[in-house]
């Protein structure tokens, strides 16, 4: 079925190239060229006393791991207007200490289809289309960053049809059509433990979630420093199973706006609001539920450029609605509050804090915080940020709202650069982060009253 559909949408989008003038395709650049490339991303992490997934219990144990990414590419293009490209990927990891994940992901796992797609450029002079696997994200990446997240951070790609239509001088939309399969068949290798991608939580072997979805995302830049972005999505999750339960699909729509105003030479702002109203499938034991949640982002930015070392400093409040209700299931059919992070399932802004919940799913959280950066040399960047987490409401039985003190600090840096000619570059980073953790988690005091994370990391392109 995936076959005819991605058929049907090649042919419908190639209609209107092929009827394009012949006169004014033949002014247009038409050479054929390829290029190819590849990159590599190598990670060591360690955790300790992280909090269970969707609980507000904590796991005393601690774990590290290394974990090792490669992807080869090809592109050809075809003059200005067309283009074909494919990324092939694969990732192992070795843990050294761990009670269930030894035989996770091990060399040489599996081979993968991370990109394959076509462009048609400039049809009507003012669209550009996409269609196939492709990386997607918009704005800040706050509802469009990743079509995979059961994979972590593995992939991030979108089986999607995606258009840029440019209506004014400086303003454009994107329109995008996405359906991402919970089971990827275009592989090669039998990994010890398969690859639910749109998990939310692990089923027997799959969950069997297929997520689909549509998206017109404004930029509108007539105002001179103050830009604008305005969307729309809707998405359906399918109903998907753990190991032995069968949970409810959901049908719903995200409305937001995001504003970035640039005050003067050295202040500027930023502030994202959505909203979300749908349903929640009703199914036997549990009625049906309707869906209204929020999120917002408001942050103020003091930045120095003419200043050695660039300092920049923000203060920031990052606000998402939560339910006192379980998102899995109710016992009266009430309206379900809590934010759907929509095709945000990702690490995001904290590696530690996404496993507050099942599979990445931001919800519930109330953080105030500041952030401080600095560029002390070229490509070297500094950056620590640090504030409380509240959850907006007292969920999974919790007694307090205060989820703890949060503190990040990041470090990246670049190694070789140019190491083919023109071409090549090794960069690297640590970053580190801790939760001292609020009485919202049932923890021991004296033993687990922190959780930390820390990560050493190098890419490399070629």
């Amino acid at each position: 079925m995936r076959k005819r559909w991605l058929c049907a949408g090649l042919t419908v989008l190639a209609m209107p190239v092929l009827a394009q003038d012949g006169a004014a395709a033949t002014e247009k650049k038409a050479e054929l060229d390829f290029d190819a490339g590849m990159d590599i991303r190598a990670r060591y992490e360690f955790k300790d006393n992280w909090m269970n997934k969707g609980k507000t219990s904590v796991n005393p144990a601690y774990e590290d791991y290394y974990r090792l990414r490669t992807r080869f590419w090809g592109k050809a293009t075809f003059g200005d207007d067309y283009a074909a490209f494919l990324r092939l990927a694969n990732e192992f990891r070795d843990y050294r200490n761990s009670t269930g994940n030894k035989r996770k992901n091990e060399f040489p796992d599996e081979l993968f289809i991370d990109n394959l797609y076509l462009d048609f450029n400039n049809l009507a002079d003012r669209v550009d289309l996409r269609v196939g696997r492709q990386d997607i994200r918009e704005g800040a990446g706050r509802v469009i960053s990743d079509g995979t997240p059961g994979d972590g951070s593995r992939s991030t790609y979108f089986d999607a049809l995606f258009a840029k239509v440019r209506f004014l001088e400086k303003s454009d939309v994107d329109l995008m059509a996405t359906w991402n399969r919970y089971r990827d068949d275009w592989t090669l290798g039998n990994p010890h433990d398969v690859y639910d991608n749109t998990k939310i939580k692990s089923g027997s072997p799959y969950s069997k979630m297929d997520e689909k979805g549509l998206m017109a995302y404004v930029h509108y830049n007539e105002i001179e420093n103050f830009p604008m972005e305005f969307y729309w999505i809707w998405k359906q999750e399918d109903r998907f199973f753990d190991k032995k339960t069968r949970y409810p699909g959901r049908d719903f729509h995200t409305l937001g706006t995001r504003l970035m105003p640039k005050i003067n030479e050295k202040l500027s702002a930023e502030v994202e609001a959505a909203v979300q109203t749908g349903q929640i499938d009703s199914q036997s034991g549990m009625r049906g539920r309707d869906i209204l949640a929020w999120m917002t982002y408001a942050g103020l930015t003091y930045s120095e450029k003419e200043v050695f070392s660039k300092p920049k400093l923000t203060g920031a409040v990052l606000w998402m609605s939560g339910d006192t209700d379980s998102y899995y299931k109710t016992q009266d059919g009430s309206t379900d509050t809590g934010w759907n992070p929509v095709f945000n399932r990702t690490t995001w802004f904290s590696e530690l804090c996404s496993s507050m919940y099942d599979q990445y799913r931001w919800s519930n959280l109330i953080y105030p915080h500041l952030e401080a950066a600095v560029e002390p040399f070229q490509k070297h960047k500094v950056k620590v940020q640090c504030g409380p987490m509240f959850a907006h409401e007292k969920d999974n039985g919790a007694t307090s709202s205060y989820r703890g003190l949060y503190t990040q600090a990041r470090y990246d840096f670049p190694l070789l650069s140019k190491i083919f000619g023109k071409r090549g570059e090794v960069k690297g980073a640590v970053v580190g982060e801790a939760l001292w953790y609020g009485d919202y988690y049932q923890h021991d005091a004296v033993n687990e009253d922190v959780a930390t994370w820390l990560r050493f990391e190098l890419n490399g392109k070629f």
